[in-house]
């Protein structure tokens, strides 16, 4: 085939061609013509530029075009890999790609050229930038996958770039391109990109666990060898009709390396493997043999094959144990493995459950992009500002655990984890949720407050004489429920919205066994000159505006009644946090010792007899208290930093507790503290254990914490470092 390739500018570039015409034969004659023009003409764009590296440029897009042909991708997104960076970085304009490839690459090269403006920030052209491509990607999924092609090609040449660059890059692409890759279904490519993300990011912490893999090599295959025999065993035994792969599992031990998830030793000793099946009838089949032989628990079962992932993904996952090694076996149909290559690009081939599911995930997208924007006007429309405003909510949503909740007609909604009924109903619609009075979560009456779990089936009670109530914002964790409640509360008169927030208040005192004619003049005056207003119209008001809630209200009132009976720990304990929580300033509150919560946490409020007391979000004492009292948890969020109206110097710390899974000698004791209190981190104690230590810190914020960890996990040689909720 060489010889019949026309020569481009150099023979690095006629290696890229060829190579790349090599992994485009599916395609037809024709339409590998095409791909060829578009190297020369792309060759002849960037004839002027080079790579870090002194590379010519043109051998990246078409190493990117590549990627793609690996995907058997068409013609289209073929061609738009090639001239993907011509826009942005040469003379060829998008109306001369159009004409000579046609509307649909000019689009997908659009989709992925980033916006510059000389009059914004740095931040701000990058949330610009991510905002286009989510846009564009919305309208043709095929945007994203060129862009983490482009994304892999870059994460794998950066040794030509400085060490600064490289972690940026590879931050960026962790909290953004793998997040929202993972999100559309395009899992594979997101494995290849996460472990390159790890090496730019720490090559001590990379080539740490990178020599451990290849030491243990010999050994680790001969394992795999072993248990994938067994595995083929079994499917002949049973009768089965498939194939046994085993998985390169190295992107799960990466990720659990650095995020500090498990021993070494043990990561090492973890197998992948993935067994494809003609039908669902047989995944059971094999699933029925594996759980009843090894006993596997209801936690290490996944079925994703009537539940999907947010993506759409669909298999059916067993983890066990054998002879000390942890197997994680994946069993799918021939189709959710050919859908599960592509996510939301493929979602053609995938079953109805897998559409649905990725018809759920598009939805949320969709609403978090401002539908005044669109296509080629975009940079000249967009309001910079709002994009940051915009990436900040879709990087919260990326990073957010989700869960999948369905309605009696089985279509998929996808909501964050710790969503309610409530939020249930307005994903539904605003009409839905304006409306709802309660809710059937798998058949059995619940309250609009009751948290909901993955997989359940919810059906929303509706009465159309009903209408919000101003409580809902204390307990609604979407940004759709929330901002479709103050939507139409803004709508009501003054009158209207003081009536409303009346009722709002009576009901939050009801929780108490008491109502507004409990209260006396002083209760009046004391809460007028906390909100600095001087009616209870006002005070009623701020109620419907989501600017206060009832709830809170009810806190200040009994808080301070009780006040006497805390101890001085606890009251130093509230008065600090009162600077810290920003949605619940003014009010009486105490830190929990059941899950004792520092700054930069997800909290959530539970309004008690003795005021607010703040917990982590997944504090486990919450969870009977959801169960028959929702409504007196609360959402509460932490203030910025930056806003703090403590004085300068003023410094809260809050108490931490670490486990190590290591025993320190006194050397190493005295080097953990030097290097902690390098930190500005105080140690309270540290308590050396026959198999492991405790540390008891003083920390600034969860931030802060995680620098004490990364910190000692490198100081330690890597050991498992654990936060302790409760002692």
């Amino acid at each position: 085939m060489s010889q019949t390739l026309p020569k481009l500018s150099h023979h690095l570039v006629d290696d890229a061609q060829y190579n790349l015409m090599r992994a485009v034969g599916y395609l037809t004659a024709d339409e590998r013509a095409d791909i060829l023009d578009a190297c020369h003409f792309g060759d002849v764009a960037h004839i002027k530029d080079k790579r870090k590296s002194g590379e010519p440029y043109i051998t990246h897009p078409i190493a990117v075009a590549e990627i793609l042909a690996g995907f058997r991708l068409d013609r289209d997104t073929i061609i738009a890999a090639i001239l993907h960076d011509t826009v942005e970085d040469t003379e060829v304009t998008h109306e001369q790609i159009t004409e000579r490839y046609g509307d649909t690459v000019a689009r997908l090269v659009d989709g992925v050229t980033k916006l510059k403006s000389s009059k914004h920030d740095k931040l701000q052209n990058k949330a610009a930038t991510f905002h286009k491509i989510l846009t564009a990607t919305l309208d043709d999924p095929r945007v994203l996958i060129i862009k983490l092609a482009d994304r892999l090609h870059n994460m794998s040449t950066l040794d030509a770039v400085r060490p600064e660059k490289q972690r940026a890059t590879a931050r960026e692409t962790l909290d953004f391109y793998i997040p929202f890759a993972r999100l559309m279904g395009l899992n594979d490519i997101a494995d290849y990109i996460e472990v390159l993300c790890y090496r730019n990011l720490d090559h001590v912490m990379y080539t740490k666990l990178s020599d451990k893999i290849l030491q243990h090599g010999l050994g680790r295959n001969f394992t795999k060898e072993g248990i994938h025999h067994y595995l083929t065993y079994v499917l002949d035994n049973l009768g089965l009709h498939g194939h046994v792969k085993v998985l390169d599992n190295r992107v799960a031990m990466y990720r659990r390396f650095f995020r500090n998830r498990g021993e070494l030793s043990d990561l090492l000793r973890h197998y992948a493997f993935e067994i494809v099946l003609n039908s669902v009838e047989a995944c059971d089949k094999l699933a029925y043999y594996l759980i009843t032989k090894y006993k596997i628990s209801d936690a290490n079962i996944q079925d994703n094959i009537r539940r999907p992932l947010p993506g759409g993904n669909q298999s059916l996952t067993l983890t066990y144990e054998r002879v000390n090694d942890t197997i994680k076996v994946t069993i799918m149909t021939k189709q959710m493995q050919k859908a599960a290559k592509l996510g939301a690009i493929g979602a053609n081939s995938a079953s109805e459950a897998s559409q649905a599911v990725i018809q759920a995930s598009l939805r949320n997208l969709k609403d978090l992009v401002s539908d005044s924007i669109s296509g080629s006007e975009y940079e000249a429309d967009i309001d910079f500002q709002s994009a940051v405003a915009t990436i900040d909510a879709l990087m919260n949503y990326l990073h957010s655990s989700k869960i999948l909740c369905y309605s009696p007609q089985g279509r998929a909604y996808e909501l964050p984890r710790g969503a309610t009924a409530l939020d249930f109903a307005y994903a539904v619609g605003p009409f839905v949720g304006n409306i709802a009075v309660g809710a059937l979560i798998d058949d059995a009456p619940a309250k609009l407050g009751t948290v909901l779990q993955d997989g359940q089936k919810v059906q929303i009670e509706i009465d159309s004489e009903s209408a919000p109530k101003a409580e809902w914002l204390g307990f609604i964790v979407t940004n759709k429920a929330r901002e479709q409640v103050l939507r139409w509360f803004k709508d009501l008169s003054a009158v209207e919205k003081q009536h409303h927030g009346e009722q709002a208040l009576d009901r939050a005192l009801s929780t108490y066994q008491k109502g507004l004619k409990d209260l006396n003049e002083a209760d009046w005056d004391n809460l007028f000159a906390w909100r600095g207003i001087s009616s209870k119209a006002e005070l009623f008001e701020q109620i419907s505006q989501g600017k206060l809630l009832p709830q809170l209200v009810v806190s200040r009132l009994f808080s301070e009644a009780v006040a006497d009976k805390q101890a001085e720990d606890e009251a130093i304990g509230k008065r600090q946090s009162q600077h810290e929580v920003a949605t619940a300033a003014g009010v009486e509150l105490a830190l929990a010792n059941c899950c004792h919560p520092i700054y930069g946490d997800p909290i959530l409020g539970h309004q008690s007899r003795h005021g607010l007391v703040v917990h982590r979000h997944k504090c486990f004492s919450l969870d009977a208290i959801r169960k028959d009292h929702p409504y007196q948890i609360i959402q509460l969020s932490w203030r910025d930093q930056d806003d703090s109206d403590n004085a300068p110097g003023d410094k809260t710390y809050y108490l931490a507790y670490l486990k190590l899974s290591t025993v320190l000698t006194d050397e190493q004791v005295s080097e953990v503290i030097y290097h902690l209190r390098e930190l500005d981190i105080g140690i309270e104690k540290i308590d050396v254990r026959a198999s492991d230590t405790d540390i008891h810190l003083l920390v600034l914020s969860r931030k802060h914490l995680a620098q004490a960890i990364t910190t000692l996990r490198a100081l330690l040689d890597f050991p498992n470092i654990r936060r302790l909720y409760q002692l």
